[in-house]
């Protein structure tokens, strides 16, 4: 947003003129004196500032040395001439003033040059009429937000002699823009923000007005109601009529001028200097530039500020291109259509020297070549995501002073050249893509601010910890790869205040300097490997307002009284270390007399070794945020927790300790945030506060129904997780009030009745849905609402009934849909084929029949299921053959991985207010037993088993290179197993048990090493078993059945005239590949599962369970 003047230049220049030459000599005239008192007894002044609008710049006050037989030169806020005593300003700006202002005790002031009335309250008092005309010296006239209303008269010469004129916040609407300039010919500067203005005369032909240049030169409009017209097409006619030609700064803002352009305004106004344009929707050139008038002409135009701006047409670039002289280009949030917006004469404007383009949606390649622009002083192209370049080799001599390209896709290594540039103040590159050595600041005199956070930089940093730098302010290097030791030197700095290190590999002991900076205000260290005990020097940051010490080895016990010391502290974090935190024994003043801090303390202890709540909190009241989360505290949640937050909404982790009560009422506490997860609760559901936004009470002893009024205190809720107890009856219709729900967690308890069907009818905003092993009945919604953010449902495990929903295709955020294990009867829904993003799809053991194959959707339009890596449609009713067309559109299950790092399927829901506790988590089920794992997105998987299909496998089966389970076990398949399943590199896990399957086993399967559990049972296969390294891992059990089979593992010899059906493949066995797998509950040995495999076959077909049919949240 512009920022618009709100007090008039002149005007505040004005006051301190006269005041300076107004002294307290001049004796000011009787009759003005009594005039002023007269008008100060009209005046209603307000008690405190409450009673003034908030955005007021109340300054208070109530002119209390306005007082009889005083000289009035003397009072506050009057001016006098030096010589003659005549009061020549007034300014009552600012004191909230109420009252009338109709009389006509002002206006006996006849020597007022400047009158400012500016941020009262008069009661939509008109302006008092008539007597403006006796204001004949008046040049300076500021009215804004005063309440004053009515037509203000300038018509007739009145006000002939303003000079400037400030009418923001006002009612102006009898009034227009044309008249005003017109009547006032000696008006130079001209604010209207604000202002109800009516539209000028639509037939200016017939105007009465002359077509004369105004003297104006300076002229503010921002966020005006204009009433009987166009502001477009008024100002259109302004510029058509040159009544705006002396303009050398304009200021527009919240303005629609689809009827201008930028090219035509900027041409219609000669000695135009500063063009500032906020929040104005404008098109970029005339529809036809070919007959715009002075298309080949070059603007003086030297300051161009468009901030929130929208081109809605034309180039931007071509515009840029007639501007010279720009010293200044500020786009800052402009939404630009077209090309980037920066033409390749850039080079040529040498008096450059800032350039901003942030957030302007820019993609394509930046050009280096901007970079040497000599007079450049600043450069912002900051939150252009998908824009990409690299850093030149820098020249001496540069004007550079402030270098931003963070939120980019810049990349490389930073030059070493970057040193020359000796003017710099600001090197803001954090989260872009740069790599090596950290650049080294020590040439960089003036540098105030380093931001280099977020991108993939190494080296260490300088031992001297920067102190030569007198300026420097700000450093962050956050997330990135710096490794050695944090230099002790550094916290002695004594001109730093802010210091970010975390999420590095730094190393060694935390080591202060003795001299440590008073001037050090937040410092975060978190995520590194440090390690050893905590200094006893930091007790001495007393200005510290920020410390983060988590995730570190930190070790020893910690005294948490050291914290006594910072007054200042908002946030302080030893969690995740390997610390024992205790509290002084012995002297506890600190508990009887508590540390008020008073903008609100964050505190995080999780995994301190903890046994019981720190006593110092109990006497606490502006405590914000709490983790006492991974401790060994036990027994009740203590009552006096609850009232730490005072006034603030507190957030507040109690997660994995080892609780088994809590009190059932807390609606009457400030509670944001409240996190229970994982202890051992039990008894009734406590009632949340109204407001809590977060709440998770999952994985604990919950045992009761609900009450119907904790459904109606979540209706803030975006994030509700009651998963893993053991609650019972129907989810309550008042959940459907929470429509800003996210996350909706009711998974693994006994609830039963239907799913409320506005969870899916009527919520906009939820994301995830996870009802899994409940006993809900009944159908699916039908009607999904068109606007479904939904990205992963879960339903698994219920006993729901009927057809599944058409209108689910209006999910098209879908990823994971897990509708396995309930009731359902139906056709194979090949129409979810259309949803984009679908990776993750169960039916299994439900009642679905007849053919997969589908003809009435036309596949040619919509690429079907091209996202997909899970299938599993095992124990339903499905029958026919498997169409070769119905493998050939799994187009993600043919690509095998790049080799790029692989990312975690499930949802990023790592941002406030989900805090990731849903971050890519999916739920694993192995006959009953849950596991929560964390899948790669490298992992596929197709399962038809346990269904009435026949036929042949089709050999195009093999092109699904990427999958590591296939399961088409206890069909009617026949035929050959195909030649092309050897293709399938990465398969793992190959079922193809109980079939009618004949002919050799292909042997070419012996060169799948990747192969861990195999079953080939109950066939009519023949042949001998292809003797390698690979196949001699495989139990007997995976061949039985099969009557013609011989050789091992099986007892049955062959032939000796019999040839072998395959060639051994050297090499050893080798182990299964788990690391896509990361086990949050339970660690099982893969070579467990194999052994298990081994003795008895039956286990062995649930590695495929184990991999998929528990994946689902």
């Amino acid at each position: 947003m512009v920022c618009l003047h709100h007090f008039p230049s002149y005007l505040l220049l004005v006051t301190v003129i006269l005041a300076t030459s107004g002294g307290g000599a001049s004796l000011c005239h009787q009759d003005q004196s009594a005039a002023l008192l007269h008008l100060k007894a009209s005046f209603r002044f307000p008690d405190t500032y409450s009673n003034c609008p908030a955005w007021f710049p109340f300054q208070g006050g109530n002119l209390s040395s306005w007082k009889v037989n005083t000289n009035c030169c003397t009072w506050e806020g009057v001016t006098c001439d030096s010589t003659s005593g005549h009061v020549t300003g007034l300014d009552l700006s600012s004191l909230c003033i109420s009252g009338n202002l109709s009389s006509s005790d002002i206006f006996k002031l006849t020597s007022l040059h400047s009158l400012n009335l500016a941020y009262n309250n008069f009661d939509e008092s008109p302006w008092p009429n008539p007597g403006f005309e006796q204001l004949t010296e008046l040049k300076y006239l500021d009215l804004s937000y005063s309440g004053l209303s009515g037509a203000l008269p300038v018509e007739n010469g009145q006000l002939s002699s303003l000079v400037a004129l400030n009418l923001s916040g006002l009612n102006l609407k009898d009034l227009n823009l044309k008249t005003l300039i017109d009547s006032l010919g000696s008006l130079q500067e001209l604010y209207l923000e604000n202002v109800n203005i009516s539209a000028s005369p639509t037939n200016l032909a017939h105007a009465s007005s002359t077509n004369t240049t105004s003297s104006l030169k300076e002229l503010t409009m921002g966020w005006c109601t204009i009433t009987g017209g166009r502001f477009d097409t008024d100002l259109a006619n302004l510029l058509f009529r040159s009544k705006l030609g002396n303009l050398v700064t304009l200021y527009l803002s919240g303005f629609d001028l689809k009827n201008l352009s930028l090219h035509t305004l900027i041409n219609s106004l000669g000695n135009l200097q500063e063009l500032h344009l906020g929040e104005v929707n404008i098109s970029a050139s005339p529809t036809n530039l070919a007959h715009a008038s002075s298309t080949n002409t070059t603007s003086g135009l030297e300051e161009l500020t468009m901030w929130l701006c929208t081109i809605t047409s034309g180039r931007l670039d071509t515009v840029l291109t007639k501007l010279p002289f720009l010293s200044k280009l500020i786009l800052g949030v402009t939404n630009i259509s077209g090309p980037t917006p920066v033409p390749e004469h850039f080079v040529d404007f040498s008096s450059l020297a800032v350039l901003n383009l942030y957030s302007c949606r820019l993609t394509g390649t930046f050009p280096s070549w901007i970079f040497r622009i000599k007079s450049l002083m600043s450069l912002d192209v900051s939150a252009n995501k998908n824009l990409r370049g690299e850093l030149p080799e820098f020249i001496e001599g540069s004007a550079l002073q402030e270098l931003r390209l963070a939120g980019t896709k810049f990349s490389g290594k930073i030059p070493e050249s970057i040193g020359s540039l000796r003017n710099l103040t600001m090197l803001d590159l954090n989260n872009c893509l740069f790599y090596g050595l950290i650049p080294l600041f020590a040439q960089w005199s003036m540098i105030r601010w380093v931001d280099l956070s977020s991108n993939n930089l190494t080296g260490s940093l300088p031992s001297d910890g920067y102190l030569s730098l007198h300026n420097l302010n700000r450093v962050d290097l956050s997330n990135n790869s710096i490794s050695g030791a944090i230099p002790a030197s550094l916290f002695s700095h004594p001109f730093l205040e802010y210091l970010y290190l975390s999420q590095n590999n730094f190393t060694g002991n935390f080591l202060l300097h003795p001299n440590i900076s008073s001037s050090l205000r937040e410092i975060d260290v978190s995520f590194n490997k440090l390690q050893g005990p905590l200094p006893n020097l930091l007790s001495k940051f007393v200005g510290l307002e920020w410390l983060d010490l988590s995730s570190n080895n930190l070790t020893g016990i910690v005294d948490l009284s050291f914290i006594k010391n910072y007054k200042e502290l908002c946030f302080l974090s030893l969690s995740y270390n390997k610390l024992s935190v205790v509290e002084e024994d012995g002297n506890h003043s600190y508990l009887e007399h508590p540390i008020i801090w008073e903008s609100g303390l964050g505190l995080g202890l999780a995994s301190c070794n903890l046994s019981y709540v720190p006593k110092f909190l109990m006497r606490q009241r502006n405590i914000h945020y709490l983790d006492l989360s991974n401790n060994n505290i036990e027994g009740h949640i203590p009552d006096w927790l609850w009232r730490i937050g005072g006034t603030f909404p507190l957030s507040l982790n109690l997660s994995h300790n080892l609780f088994t009560s809590v009190a059932t009422n807390l609606s009457n506490r400030s509670i944001g945030d409240l996190d229970l997860h994982s202890n051992k609760i039990e008894g009734a559901l406590p009632l949340p506060p109204s407001g809590t936004y977060r709440l998770d009470y999952s994985n604990n002893h919950f045992n009761s129904s609900i009450m119907r009024e904790f459904w109606s205190r979540i209706s803030s809720a975006v994030f509700l997780s009651l998963a893993n107890n053991s609650l019972i009856g129907e989810v309550s219709h008042l959940i459907c009030n929470a429509t800003e729900i996210g996350v909706l967690d009711l998974s693994f308890n006994s609830f039963s009745g239907l799913i409320p069907p506005c969870l899916l009818k009527h919520n906009e905003l939820l994301e995830i849905l996870n009802l899994r092993g409940n006993n809900f009945h009944g159908p699916l919604p039908q009607d999904i609402i068109n606007e479904c953010a939904l990205q992963i449902i879960d339903l698994n495990g219920n006993k729901l009934e009927g057809k599944l929903p058409v209108s689910m295709i209006n999910c098209q955020m879908l990823q994971v849909l897990d509708l396995g294990n309930n009731l359902i009867v139906d056709t194979y829904p090949e129409w979810l084929g259309v949803l984009p993003l679908l990776k993750v799809l169960v039916l299994k053991s439900n009642g679905f029949h007849g053919p997969i194959d589908y003809y009435g959707i036309n596949k040619q339009t919509h690429p079907f299921y091209p996202k997909l890596q899970v299938l599993d449609l095992s124990s339903n009713s499905f029958n026919g053959s498997i169409p070769t067309r119905f493998l050939k559109q799994f187009k993600a299950m043919m690509v095998t991985s790049s080799g790029a790092p692989s990312m975690y399927i499930g949802t990023d829901l790592s941002s406030f207010p989900y805090k990731g506790y849903y971050g890519e988590s999916v739920t694993v089920t192995l006959k009953g037993q849950e596991t929560t794992v964390r899948i790669l997105s490298v992992f596929m998987s197709l399962d038809l088993s346990n269904n009435n299909f026949e036929g042949i496998i089709p050999n195009e089966i093999g092109d699904l290179k990427s999958l590591k389970g296939l399961n088409l076990s206890r069909n009617s398949f026949t035929g050959e197993i195909p030649p092309r399943i050897t293709n399938m590199l990465q398969l793992e896990s190959l079922d193809l048990s109980y079939n009618q399957l004949s002919g050799e086993i292909p042997p070419a399967m012996a060169a799948m090493s990747f192969l861990e559990v195999l079953n080939l049972s109950y066939n009519h296969l023949s042949g001998m078993i292809p003797q390698s390294s690979q196949f001699s891992t495989f139990p007997n059990t995976s061949f039985l059945g099969n009557d013609r089979l011989c050789g091992k593992p099986l007892t049955r010899l062959c032939e000796t005239n019999h040839a072998p059906s395959g060639a051994a493949t050297p090499g050893s066995p080798k182990e299964l590949n788990w690391e896509f797998l990361s086990v949050e509950v339970g660690v099982v040995s893969g070579l467990a599962i194999v052994a298990a495999t081994m003795l008895l076959w039956g286990n062995g077909r649930s590695w495929v369970y184990w991999h998929v049919d528990k994946f689902w949240l």
